[in-house]
């Protein structure tokens, strides 16, 4: 899927993200994934969309950007999709979030100014699975808001292809394409969970994927340069404060002194319940215990209380 979506006319202006990118892009997480994140700069629009809104000086311009950049994803480059993967043989078919029908059997209509954006490409599974977590269906979301750095040019490759070393087993698929730091990637899922955290009712279902993810990033020298950049920190707090911002969330509270990423008690068996089910069918690595993966977060969290920047001016 990686490769048809780097083939297509806006690769250049492609990024690869999210906790996907932890595994395939730098082999730090061992699951499953059930989306594929990805980045379109804003500069695919201003250079050769030629939209002004793509400057994002304002919040109408933001507004209309959205509303613009959804008309393309589910338009224009859901087409050439298609087509990429029908060159490639693969007998599927692409979807995008308008096109899911709902509890009646209606198209679901997501609001036009939605992002990220959401493209689904169902297949046939050769697996009868009834599993939770393994649907045959790859999600794809495409952002054209995010930030576009800091990344770095990653081999990317199949399992099979890690698995069967100078057998010439899917090497014609291996690519090397613009990923996303996993130092960003580490305060982005902090900040996520923080921000869920806000909500009158977070969300358990799918959730506990950022928990295994931010502890796997605990150990490496990423979090370290993470928690140490201030410049770095405060920019991906400006970013979403102003090109995400929900009513509900005070952006304050991502800062050190206030951030959260452990779930509130009450929350905890719902979320014991999601981690058994990616346990089973996502997680192909050794994972933590439940009760081990909330003591190690606690532990991420009394780090992150332990910053001190100063002024970030």
């Amino acid at each position: 899927m990686l490769y048809a979506l780097f083939h297509t006319s806006v690769s250049e202006y492609l990024l690869f993200k999210g906790g996907t990118s932890l595994s395939k892009g730098w082999d730090i997480i061992n699951r499953f994934s059930e989306d594929i994140d990805l980045v379109l700069s804003r500069d695919y629009f201003l250079n050769v969309k030629k939209l002004s809104c793509a400057n994002c000086t304002s919040n109408t311009q933001i507004h209309n950007l959205r509303e613009k950049g959804q008309d393309f994803l589910f338009g224009e480059f859901k087409d050439e999709l298609e087509a990429k993967l029908a060159e490639l043989r693969l007998n599927v078919t692409v979807l995008s979030d308008n096109d899911i029908l709902d509890e009646n059997g209606e198209p679901r209509k997501v609001p036009h100014d939605k992002d990220p954006s959401v493209l689904y490409v169902q297949y046939s599974s050769i697996y009868n699975s009834q599993a939770a977590y393994a649907i045959p269906t790859v999600k794809i979301e495409i952002s054209i808001l995010s930030m576009s750095e800091p990344y770095e040019m990653r081999r990317i490759s199949s399992l099979i292809e890690q698995t069967y070393v100078g057998e010439d087993v899917d090497s014609d698929l291996v690519q090397t394409i613009r990923t996303v730091s996993p130092t960003r990637t580490f305060l982005e899922k902090a900040f996520l969970l923080n921000e869920e955290f806000q909500k009158e009712k977070p969300r358990t279902r799918r959730m506990t994927r950022h928990f295994y993810d931010l502890e796997k990033l605990m150990n490496t020298p990423y979090a370290d340069l993470a928690i140490n950049d201030a410049a770095l920190y405060h920019e991906i707090v400006e970013h979403r404060r102003k090109f995400y911002h929900v009513g509900y969330v005070d952006y304050d509270k991502d800062l050190p002194d206030s951030i959260t990423i452990l779930p509130k008690e009450v929350l905890l068996p719902q979320y014991e319940t999601d981690y058994k089910e990616m346990q089973n069918s996502f997680i192909y690595g050794a994972s933590l215990e439940f009760g081990e993966l909330m003591e190690r977060l606690r532990v991420l969290q009394a780090r992150f209380r332990s910053i001190e920047f100063g002024d970030k001016d």
